[in-house]
């Protein structure tokens, strides 16, 4: 019923307005955040936080229809995490979809890449491509221990302040495997990952939108073998995203470009190329029964990414997309903050650090770094 999303609705802008700005544009990691005048209006409401129930319990309070239930538990995914086990705090998320709204880039993700560099080299940074950092020089001076600079395989190069973007367990194990590493924090269970399928598609396909999502029938226990049993649901929910419905530059004319994806453990070694061949299958087979069409006679081109390429192609530690995982309430704790308590002048940003993954929290974390260097 209306009044009962309007009501859901209500209830997440609620959580977001005590907690949304001291969660994504504070340091957890600093008293001062703590004894703001927010988080004692925080702390004085803390019960509407919904720490103690699951997304999915909550969403079982407001509605009734199970598809509907379905839908909401979705947003769990954002973060890498399952509903029947991430905290119903995490509703703030469809409060920052849906009431405030997103928004899509101008040329698509990259656009933000390269806007970013171009203001940075408009401030005067200079880049270093076909470079990898081996190591993050730390010396001792006095009591103190200070990042000094980074080491690559060609030059050392010296800086006032480091700021590691790369995940943290290869920024401990490759960058500083000197020093001793955050072990708490390191080993906290990590998010989902995903099989992606990227595919030239001949033809328009007017039933599908931007933004698609064809369900499994059985929600609850194809998070059981993501997260419990690490393999891939017979039956997995299938996101099919199409830039082309927006920016139809993005294809040739009478094509589109299809992103199709599920959510996937991370990579523990599995058998990644059994996988991709059979779940390939699975999702030709889901997509011709719900659209009632015969995709493979349009597929032109494809390329696929799995947890293995996704780990070699950025750092996430096991291909992880989010870092930790949100399985539990104190995983927003359990994040390495945004500043090293160990080694002056050392800073992280990127989603497995504070506040979380995804590029607007990565972005977030950017913005914290940045306001701490001042």
């Amino acid at each position: 019923p209306k009044a009962k999303t309007l009501a859901y609705f209500r209830s997440c802008a609620e959580k977001y307005d005590l907690i949304g700005n001291i969660f994504l544009n504070n340091s957890l990691h600093e008293s001062r955040t703590w004894l703001s005048q927010a988080a004692f209006k925080a702390y004085a409401q803390i019960w509407k936080l919904d720490a103690f129930r699951t997304m999915h319990q909550a969403h079982q309070s407001f509605f009734k229809e199970p598809h509907l239930i379905q839908l909401f538990d979705r947003f769990a995914t954002y973060n890498g995490s399952s509903p029947y086990l991430a905290p119903a705090t995490l509703s703030i998320i469809p409060h920052l979809e849906h009431n405030i709204g997103a928004y899509f880039p101008e040329k698509g993700m990259f656009g933000i890449v390269k806007s970013l560099y171009r203001l940075a080299e408009e401030l005067g940074v200079q880049f270093h491509f076909e470079s990898p950092v081996e190591e993050i020089l730390v010396e001792k001076k006095g009591k103190k221990r200070k990042a000094t600079g980074i080491k690559t395989k060609n030059e050392v190069l010296p800086f006032d302040k480091v700021v590691s973007n790369a995940d943290m367990i290869s920024t401990y194990r490759k960058l500083l495997a000197a020093e001793k590493a955050p072990s708490m924090m390191l080993e906290q269970p990590k998010s989902s990952s995903g099989l992606i399928f990227y595919w030239n598609i001949e033809g328009v396909f007017p039933q599908l939108e931007l933004h698609n999502i064809l369900f499994s029938d059985n929600y609850e226990e194809e998070f059981e073998h993501i997260f419990r049993h690490k393999t891939i649901s017979p039956d997995p929910t299938v996101y099919i995203f199409i830039s082309q419905k927006i920016c139809p530059e993005d294809a040739p004319a009478a094509c589109e470009n299809w992103f199709v994806m599920i959510n996937t453990p991370h990579n523990e070694g599995q058998n990644w190329d059994e996988w991709r061949e059979k779940v390939r299958k699975t999702i030709v087979s889901k997509i011709n029964k719900m659209l009632n069409i015969e995709i493979e006679k349009h597929i032109r081109g494809e390329y696929v990414l799995d947890a293995r390429g996704i780990e070699a192609r950025t750092g996430s530690a096991h291909g992880a997309l989010y870092g930790n995982s949100s399985n539990n309430r104190f995983a927003a704790f359990l994040r390495h903050p945004n500043f090293s308590k160990q080694i002056e002048n050392l800073y992280f940003c990127g989603g497995s650090v504070h506040p979380g993954g995804g590029i607007p929290l990565c972005l977030l974390s950017a913005k914290l770094v940045a306001e701490k260097i001042g």
